[in-house]
């Protein structure tokens, strides 16, 4: 088995929403959460102001958790819908959380957000969020850890359930989209270190992959953060493989208009994607 090692990432750091400009848009917090127009006036004012070549959703973390039961706290806060207390207290009862309902909720609202941006011809990049990043809405994360070494058997459990919601968010909006980050921070090897983390590509980040290969044929490709690529690559259930591409892009360009056989990508951040490359990018092949 290769070497598991952390992607050591640039861009920690969140400044998360800034009040005064939602509000020189006319809109405010946090209604604009819950409304397909106003989040694509932000997405695309946000694209402008920043003079990115695409407009990302959502702007939280915590649109998965709260489809799947996740109380939030909504306020005026730059951090965003967050946890307002554990919505289950022992990991076990995520396995009696209703199924992720794409058609309903917060989740409805940004596709529909999508659907309006690409209507005005932007590109749109959807970003859904990984297993840890989606327990921090629910519980406390240490029950969790616990769990996970008392009872690995319940802990697969959980983790087939929510690799079933992504895998049914996923496919609900890949005609809505053209690109897919993935995301998954609380995860990432630095906090849960090597044991863990190839039990997560075991039996979480992997199978993931490999239903979304399927899942996704015909649709955009999937841009992982490297913390999750890594670790796939650590346990040799991925690769890197080079496919060479006019010099002079970025790597939005290249990503947004990639043959159908280069479905997962997780070379760079996702913050990097109006960086040029070189004539090449490496791509990830799942083994």
């Amino acid at each position: 088995m290769g070497k598991m090692v952390d992607f050591k990432c640039e861009y920690a750091s969140y400044t998360g929403i800034d009040k005064d400009f939602v509000a020189s848009l006319g809109l405010a917090l946090p209604d604009m959460y819950h409304s397909a127009e106003a989040m694509a006036v932000y997405a695309k004012a946000v694209k402008e102001r920043d003079g990115a070549s695409y407009c990302k959703l959502p702007f939280d973390t915590a649109v998965e958790g709260e489809a799947l039961g996740a109380v939030l706290k909504y306020d005026e806060s730059p951090l965003g819908p967050r946890k307002d207390g554990d919505t289950v207290s022992d990991p076990k009862e995520i396995l009696e959380l209703p199924c992720l309902d794409p058609g309903k909720g917060r989740i409805a609202e940004i596709l529909k957000a999508c659907d309006s941006l690409r209507g005005q011809g932007e590109k749109v990049v959807l970003e859904i969020r990984g297993l840890f990043d989606i327990f921090n809405t629910l519980l406390d994360i240490q029950n969790v850890m616990m769990l996970w070494v008392m009872e690995p058997d319940t802990a697969q459990k959980i983790c087939d359930k929510i690799r079933g919601d992504l895998v049914t968010y996923a496919s609900a909006a890949k005609d809505h989209c053209d690109l897919f980050f993935f995301s998954d921070a609380s995860g990432g090897l630095n906090v849960v270190g090597p044991r863990m983390g190839k039990q997560i590509v075991k039996w979480f980040s992997y199978p993931l992959m490999k239903d979304l290969e399927e899942a996704l044929k015909g649709g955009p490709a999937f841009q992982m953060c490297p913390k999750t690529s890594f670790m796939l690559l650590g346990c040799d259930k991925a690769e890197f493989v080079r496919w060479e591409t006019d010099p002079g892009k970025t790597r939005a360009e290249v990503y947004f208009d990639l043959p159908d056989h280069i479905r997962f990508l997780g070379q760079s951040c996702n913050r990097e994607m109006d960086k040029m490359v070189s004539g090449h990018i490496d791509y990830l092949r799942l083994l």
